[in-house]
């Protein structure tokens, strides 16, 4: 049998995130359908398209669509302080913009608290889970930091993008995940996108697991949501990813928009603030290895027990994802044996590689 490109390269990205007890899923998605691949452990009559995973980070891009959303709506002026959304975000520094929060260039830290606390001082249900509103801004009463100036230095942030949530929360008067939920995820189609499992959702969930297997709880979030509190599936990241395709070649709509704006450069990590091969955009990673190719859009995601990428071509309307509970990102030897995969290198070869293999229809 025949081992068409796209499909052993999506392989050799899945191997990456295997492991003794752990589920992999890997999608594939081309001119509107998806086709899905299975590793690991497989999850009793659950379809591999329908297994559950903790998300975290890919939870950025959506707060980003929402957040360009409200742009779109004129309800936020991107650059103007974020403390200007709600009264009781007056204690956040005036140089601080919904702009320089998703592009993390503002000069926040990525955690709330030093490394070596959060590892001293562990939760069960992960570092976010007591972080509630009121903790968030008795943080920025007493946080010291100083303006980064008209060219900040980009420095990503969980911190950041969690305030970023809890301020359009605020600004609204609703909570971030119910608010991102009524915009975004519903207006998309996604079915199994969300915070909170239900009953059923627990049914095909992929307990989240440490790399040698061990079970641990999923992560909890209270303010920082924004930063990392989804979980999805394979079906709903293809879902997803056809309608960001779709966002590139049609604006008719306010979403449509906020997603192609969520893909725009803002700020340039290549070498002296260059876009190439790399850019940070509204949420989005913007990479282009190879200047003859097509670039792509990237997030990847990790979690004590979950790890995860997604990775969208618009130019050629393909995209890829892995999802996994198995939480390497998180783990010192398993975050080194991810960077040394290099897996978005990997992913701009799957773009340039030819697939043909029957996909199946998506469905909404």
């Amino acid at each position: 049998m025949t081992i068409h490109p796209q499909t052993e390269r999506l392989t050799a990205m899945m191997n990456t995130y295997t492991g003794p007890k752990h589920t992999v899923t890997g999608v594939r998605f081309a001119g509107g359908q998806a086709a899905y691949q299975q590793a690991g452990v497989p999850l009793a009559g659950v379809a591999p398209e329908d297994v559950i995973y903790e998300i975290g980070s890919i939870t950025k891009v959506f707060t980003a669509i929402l957040l360009c959303l409200m742009i779109e709506e004129g309800k936020v002026d991107p650059q103007a302080p974020l403390r200007e959304m709600a009264p009781d975000l007056g204690v956040v520094p005036e140089w601080i913009t919904p702009e320089r929060l998703t592009s993390h260039t503002s000069g926040l830290p990525n955690y709330y608290k030093p490394l070596w606390k959060a590892v001293l001082n562990q939760s069960a249900d992960g570092p976010y889970a007591s972080f509630a509103r009121a903790e968030l801004l008795d943080w920025f009463r007493n946080w010291s930091g100083k303006d980064p100036g008209a060219t900040p230095r980009h420095a990503y942030s969980n911190l950041g993008y969690g305030l970023l949530g809890e301020a359009l929360a605020m600004q609204t008067g609703r909570p971030f995940v119910d608010l991102l939920t009524e915009r975004v995820i519903a207006p998309l189609g996604l079915q199994d996108t969300t915070d909170q499992l239900s009953p059923e959702h627990l049914t095909r969930f992929a307990t989240p697991r440490l790399p040698k297997g061990k079970p641990v709880n999923p992560w909890v979030f209270e303010a920082l949501a924004g930063a990392g509190c989804l979980k999805s599936t394979g079906r709903d990241l293809a879902l997803f990813s056809d309608r960001v395709i779709h966002a590139f070649s049609s604006s008719s709509t306010p979403l449509d928009r906020a997603i192609a704006r969520s893909s725009t450069p803002l700020v340039g990590l290549g070498k002296k603030g260059s876009f190439q091969p790399m850019a940070q955009a509204w949420g989005w990673i913007s990479i282009n290895y190879d200047p003859a190719a097509p670039g792509f859009l990237f997030h990847s995601g990790g979690t004590a027990g979950s790890t995860c990428g997604l990775y969208i071509c618009a130019e050629r309307a393909q995209a890829c994802a892995v999802l996994s509970n198995n939480g390497i990102a998180g783990n010192l030897w398993g975050s080194i044996k991810l960077d040394l995969s290099d897996q978005p290198k990997q992913a701009q070869g799957y773009f340039t590689a030819t697939d043909t293999t029957r996909a199946v229809p998506l469905k909404a």
